[in-house]
């Protein structure tokens, strides 16, 4: 998801959102550490909000839920548990109230996420290769 967001970055010229580091400080108490390092927070809120959803889509895997649809799925998984880490640290507002462009791109880059997550739990956890089957 990081790299997709830096490619889309690159073409748009949309600057960084920082929410995502604010809400990881405001939850750990780390206001303060925030100021000198927002990337850093980023980036654990990135890496960490994916560690968090990818054995949900494990369990879908393991349960028999798979391929695009699943990923679909999984793509509003991803989405609503950023939405509640983010509100209930008083950083973001509900999507729906977001641009337009904001959503579309926020649904992008955590549907590539989802796809790719997706995929490698079918093929570890089912052998199932979405291309070969």
């Amino acid at each position: 998801m990081s790299g997709t967001n830096n490619i889309e970055q690159l073409i748009t010229h949309r600057p960084n959102s920082y929410v995502p580091g604010r809400t990881t400080a405001t939850h750990l108490g780390l206001s303060n550490y925030f100021g000198k390092h927002p990337d850093v927070l980023n980036h654990v809120h990135h890496f960490g909000m994916g560690i968090l959803a990818a054995p949900i889509r494990a369990l879908m895997s393991y349960y028999g839920i798979i391929g695009p649809v699943a990923s679909f799925i999984h793509t509003g998984i991803r989405i609503m548990i950023d939405q509640v880490v983010e509100n209930t640290a008083g950083t973001s507002a509900l999507p729906w109230t977001w641009p337009i462009n904001e959503q579309a791109i926020d649904i992008v880059h955590k549907g590539v996420y989802s796809l790719v997550v997706g995929y490698t739990c079918d093929k570890l956890i089912r052998g199932v290769d979405w291309f070969n089957s």
